[in-house]
């Protein structure tokens, strides 16, 4: 790429993502992001949480176990529906938290609290699964 197309790029960007509302993403000529570290890690921790969620739940279904979840007690026959939507909204979440302000005081404490609900359900799914296990279902 030449330096004179290098040094449109930039703007070209910044115009773009400005019409998609999402230049708050780009770095600002300050070198400020919205997007931290940490957000991204909270963002990413959920997806895999959401992601682990529904393989153990499958995992617990397949032993005689019943989905308590009414949303989702129709999607679990499959493992493609429930794997699609779990993504999709856990991944909207992540997007919407890279998107907010970094003084944002709502931001992280959500995603936060987010991440320790699905935490706990991981860790009841997987205990569930264990005691299936021992108990020979």
């Amino acid at each position: 790429m030449s330096t004179a197309m290098a040094g449109l790029a930039g703007p070209v960007l910044r115009e773009t993502a400005v019409s998609m509302g999402l230049a708050g993403l780009l770095p600002s000529p300050e070198g400020s992001t919205r997007v931290t570290p940490r957000r991204v890690r909270l963002a990413l921790v959920l997806v895999a949480l959401n992601v682990a969620d529904v393989l153990l739940t499958r995992a617990v279904l397949d032993r005689g176990g019943v989905e308590l979840n009414p949303l989702m007690r129709g999607l679990m026959a499959g493992l493609a529906a429930p794997l699609g939507l779990k993504f999709a909204v856990a991944a909207l979440a992540g997007l919407l938290l890279l998107a907010c302000p970094p003084r944002s005081k709502l931001a992280e404490p959500a995603v936060l609290t987010l991440v320790g609900v699905y935490t706990a359900i991981v860790m009841w799914n997987a205990s569930l699964l264990g005691w299936l296990a021992v108990t020979g279902n």
